[in-house]
């Protein structure tokens, strides 16, 4: 090190000591420098290892996440246990009182008529599935109709019109949930069944005003999430449709749809009861229209399965999630005056034929076959695409095997993903419809299943 040489040697010293200073924090500022360097080096190793952790975790998860066909997506990511090449035909079969009964039971069933079976319907009592000693051994009867049809897929429906309450006890909360969901999975395990359909009629309707109803419809979403959650813990691939309204005005209150997308594998949309005989409706109307009327206007408008399709896309729900029921039976309304045929007359009250007004199909095939030369009105509406009939003050809305088919074509060229038929128990099971169209049995199932059959 040189100095600039100065006289005083205490000037000299003093130079030194400064240069000497300033030396020694520049070479403590470079250590600290280093250790930041460091420091941060560290930090930035640790923040890729997490990254790199995480990444492995995901992919290890994923796989874990998926159900047994490759093709299936991860749950909450629009899951799906379907076959995406194959339309559903998933049919509704109403267990009887009794296994002696004369109503359909599980031995009449062809193997082959439906891709999936929902076995209705199972009730909610103290949070739990609820399943008499018949309900139990009809449901193993229809599961055994998979030694037929290995591919058949057989669900437990739960709920119906008429059974809120149960949901509505059991939704309340993750504790009650959580009480619902492990009898689901002793359900499941016990009958071998493949998934459960949830028909709760309907979160948050019923007693709107009341705040604890308004949150039906977000703990209603919180259960599809919370079964679906369960079934990925356990790594099952069981099913878990719902069962959902047409109408948008209980729509809007009742389920967010984007949810329902989210977690459930396919939507069974009860495209029917569009027109019945009430108090407040005392007017004619078809059950279930395809298409709106040219005449219909606003709300009328809105009560056909086009448009139900459309409302239910635009709040989210994928065309390959989306079921459209199909029914089986008709409604019969009485004429107020019965030289005013045309729908949207007056009505009285239900028809004579049926039970409330509800008719089966064979025995719509009856009164046509007794009536047809006797002053029997057969028409087709060419705008929703339903026959009806009347004769005298008897009015009546139905499908036939043609009109089913036209629904049929809709599902193929909307592609979505099926139809669903209510009910197996309401179609012509015993062949008495056969004068009409010449099938033995189930005219309107097959019908549609022909239609959809690739």
């Amino acid at each position: 090190m040189v100095f600039k040489k100065i006289k005083s040697e205490g000037w000299e010293i003093k130079i030194q000591s400064m240069l000497l200073q300033k030396l020694i924090n520049e070479e403590e500022e470079n250590k600290k420098c280093c250790k930041r360097k460091i420091i941060l080096g560290l930090v930035l190793c640790l923040l890729l290892c997490f990254l790199i952790t995480g990444a492995i975790i995901y992919e290890v998860t994923k796989e874990s996440w998926q159900a047994t066909d490759p093709e299936t997506k991860e749950v909450y990511f629009n899951i799906s246990n379907v076959e995406d090449d194959k339309a559903v035909v998933s049919c509704y079969y109403t267990m009887p009182g009794s296994l002696s009964s004369s109503e359909l039971l599980p031995s009449d069933i062809h193997s082959q008529l439906c891709t999936h079976i929902n076995v209705a319907f199972a009730q909610i009592i103290n949070k739990e599935i609820y399943l008499d000693n018949v309900q139990r051994q009809i449901i193993s009867e229809v599961v055994n109709l998979k030694k037929k049809n290995p591919n058949l897929k057989v669900l437990l429906s739960i709920g119906g019109a008429g059974a809120q309450d149960g949901f509505s006890d059991m939704v309340v909360n993750h504790t009650s949930r959580k009480i619902f969901i492990k009898s689901v999975k002793h359900t499941l395990r016990n009958y071998t069944l493949d998934g459960i359909d949830l028909d709760w009629e309907f979160p948050a309707v019923k007693d709107y005003q009341n705040k604890l109803n308004k949150r039906e419809r977000q703990h209603f979403s919180q259960l599809l999430r919370e079964i679906r959650a369960e079934y990925v813990r356990e790594r099952k691939d069981y099913l878990l449709t719902v069962a959902v309204a047409a109408q948008q005005i209980i729509v809007d209150a009742a389920y967010d749809v984007d949810q329902i997308n989210m977690y459930v594998d396919y939507a069974n949309i009860m495209t029917y009861d569009f027109h019945y005989y009430t108090q407040f409706t005392p007017f004619t109307g078809f059950n279930a229209p395809l298409f709106a009327r040219a005449s219909e206007q606003l709300y009328m408008a809105t009560l056909n399965i086009n448009y139900t399709v459309e409302m239910y896309k635009n709040k989210g729900l994928d065309a390959s999630k989306i079921v459209v029921g199909i029914p089986t039976y008709g409604h019969s309304f009485t004429l107020v005056n019965e030289n005013n045929t045309n729908v949207g007359s007056p009505s009285s009250g239900f028809g004579e034929l049926g039970s409330l007004g509800f008719v089966n199909y064979p025995d719509i095939c009856t009164f046509i076959n007794t009536h047809e030369n006797n002053n029997l009105d057969m028409k087709r509406d060419q705008d929703a695409k339903v026959p009806y009939l009347s004769r005298n003050s008897e009015w009546v809305s139905y499908d036939d095997t043609d009109s089913v088919i036209e629904k049929a074509k809709f599902i193929r060229k909307q592609k979505l993903r099926g139809a669903m038929i209510y009910s197996l128990n309401a179609d012509d099971y015993k062949g008495v419809c056969r004068e009409l169209h010449g099938q033995e049995k189930f005219p309107l199932s097959e019908s549609v299943r022909e239609t959809l059959k690739d």
